[in-house]
């Protein structure tokens, strides 16, 4: 009788969840944040993280390049540097465009650190539909080490100055038994 009861609440839990998993897309596509990425507190569309409102389309690549940047040890509160300047590129290329958003690929990049660049392998990405939010991950090639680092990343729109938008990019690096936090402003162009 108990295992039922158990099992009968398990399988409520999972339809929960699988709804609320289904639902988001659409509840992220209404939804706004004023204090990080609207340009107004009266504004009801998201701020976009790249120059152009028009819709994407397969084949087009969207290219992050820092302008300044800086990078911190998070997994070595010990180490004996612990933070310092970061830079970066990231291109993603826009691989399908759906009512409720995008699929990117990672087909090109980097990020220094410590004076060390590590250039990106293979990555995936989603973006919203305005597009505001843009999460993803990916690997490090050539990353001077016989182990293979990896990474997460995402970007939001930060501010609008003299007709150029000005976008944070964040990244959490693992890397040679180290994990990084780093964050870089950068400009966002669409070709």
């Amino acid at each position: 009788m108990k295992t039922a009861k158990i099992a009968a609440v398990g399988a409520a839990s999972i339809f929960a969840v699988v709804a609320l998993l289904l639902a988001y897309p659409a509840m992220a596509a209404t939804q706004t944040n004023t204090t990080l990425i609207t340009t107004s507190a009266t504004s009801t569309t998201p701020t976009s993280i790249i120059p152009t409102t028009a819709a994407l389309t397969p084949g087009q690549t969207i290219t992050f390049t820092s302008t300044s940047g800086v990078w911190k040890v998070i997994s070595d509160p010990s180490a004996s540097v612990k933070t310092g300047t970061a830079s970066g590129t990231a291109t993603l290329t826009v691989k399908a465009a759906y009512k409720g958003g995008y699929a990117l690929s990672l087909t090109s990049g980097s990020v220094s650190i410590n004076g060390t660049s590590y250039a990106f392998g293979s990555g995936t990405a989603e973006m919203g539909p305005h597009p505001a939010h843009l999460v993803g991950q990916g690997s490090l090639v050539g990353a001077a080490s016989a182990t293979p680092g990896s990474f997460l990343f995402a970007a939001g729109a930060h501010a609008n100055f003299e007709g150029q938008t000005y976008n944070t990019l964040r990244f959490d690096v693992q890397v040679n038994g180290e994990e990084y936090g780093v964050v870089l402003l950068v400009t966002a162009t669409v070709s």
